[in-house]
């Protein structure tokens, strides 16, 4: 059925709330951005006690509205923020604000950290079809063939012209799959990945065969990594994140266990604030570059292969100790939540890329665990996804 009227706030994941004449909730996701204040029309399907709908059209706009600058916007599956130009930071507070408060409370403290306008994505998943080269559309398989992404950094951007043109000529395989194009830190060479992992690097004459590592330079840190495999989308801004958020919460100890610690970000960037680290994580490659990236930066480190869930011990760790913890997108399961509460480390760091699943472990920790500081980052700009961290104490 179709509905019109206001958006009373924006929820999590960018959704706007509106609200029936009965007072029921409905929940709205547009193409674009949307704005607290500005009246839509959409499609509604009523559920047992509120509605979900997508908006079809705007009877009125937000003055702050600006015009997307990408051709595809709107189609494209990536970034659900264009139109909100640089409000857009100020709408993902607003997203995390109404999560927060209504997960964790009211009288919960937290920082937010947007995301400076210069940060754009050192890596991008395309998908090839046979014919066009491009990203997928929202809430589809469908293909939305780009010659440009304004999202990504500009070496990438520039590079998927060449990328089709090569797969078109079939200088590369050219059978259907996914593509990633990635760059270093600070940005430089690209290199493009296919799903069997083979990995070509640009020159100006072409795409060339290449076997070596993508680096990552953060000051004095050093990082390197397989092609391909998974990091941070923006590193240099989340490397200034992370970084600064630990070191101003004071974070240090004797041992610092690295749990998910994927291929050492978090141990490089604690670096001299702890006497030794043990990093857990259930890739051997991703283990492999750990441990060389920590040897090379002169860091002590213990780096094994294991299922975090299985590997962490009831009483783990001692009240000088820290455990930090950056989980895929699920979050914790049950049973390691169970043995985190019976952890003897005095500290533990929580990070994660799914604020709902992120709360939902906070609480399972709270009766072992006392929240004492909180962030969110926006480490993804142009999209509704953030990153949150918390600080927490062993209670008594």
């Amino acid at each position: 059925m179709a509905w019109q009227g206001p958006i009373e706030r924006l929820a999590w994941g960018g959704k706007g709330v509106g609200r029936e004449a009965d007072g029921r909730l409905l929940l709205l996701e547009a193409p674009f951005a949307l704005f607290p204040g500005e009246v839509v029309e959409a499609t509604v399907i009523w559920k047992a006690r509120h509605g979900e709908g997508r908006v079809t059209r705007w009877i009125t706009r937000d003055p702050r509205r600006a015009p997307a600058t990408c051709p595809v916007a709107g189609t494209c599956g990536g970034c659900e923020l264009w139109e909100a130009g640089r409000h857009a930071p100020e709408l993902k507070r607003q997203m995390a604000t109404d999560l927060l408060r209504r997960q964790l409370g009211e009288e919960v403290a937290w920082e937010w950290h947007p995301a400076p306008e210069e940060a754009r994505r050192h890596r991008i998943q395309l998908h090839w079809d046979g014919t066009d080269l491009g990203y997928f559309r929202r809430h589809s398989r469908a293909l939305v063939p780009v010659t440009a992404c304004p999202a990504a950094a500009d070496s990438l951007s520039l590079a998927i012209p060449r990328l089709q043109a090569a797969l078109a000529a079939h200088i590369l395989t050219s059978r259907p799959g996914r593509w990633e194009l990635s760059t270093g830190t600070p940005e430089g060479e690209v290199l493009a990945t296919d799903e069997r992992d083979r990995t070509w690097r640009l020159e100006p004459d072409g795409w060339h065969r290449h076997a070596g590592p993508l680096r990552h330079r953060f000051g004095a840190i050093t990082l390197e990594h397989e092609p391909g495999a998974f990091f941070q989308v923006s590193p240099p801004w989340a490397a200034e994140a992370f970084g600064g958020l630990l070191e101003s919460w004071g974070v240090k100890g004797r041992t610092l266990y690295d749990l998910y610690g994927g291929v050492g970000l978090f141990s490089a960037l604690l670096g001299t604030r702890f006497q030794r680290r043990v990093l857990v994580e259930s890739g051997d490659a991703a283990v492999a570059w750990a441990r060389r990236n920590l040897e090379a930066l002169g860091l002590s480190s213990e780096c094994l292969v294991g299922d975090v869930a299985a590997w962490v011990p009831e009483g783990l760790g001692e009240p000088a100790d820290v455990i930090l913890l950056d989980p895929p997108r699920a979050g914790l399961e049950p049973a390691l939540s169970d043995r985190l509460c019976a952890a003897g480390a005095g500290t533990l760091v929580l990070v994660g890329c799914d604020g709902a699943a992120f709360c939902r472990d906070l609480k399972r920790l709270a009766p072992a665990w006392n929240l004492e500081k909180l962030a969110v980052l926006d480490l993804f700009p142009l999209t509704s996804h953030v990153e949150c961290v918390a600080l927490l104490t062993k209670r008594p």
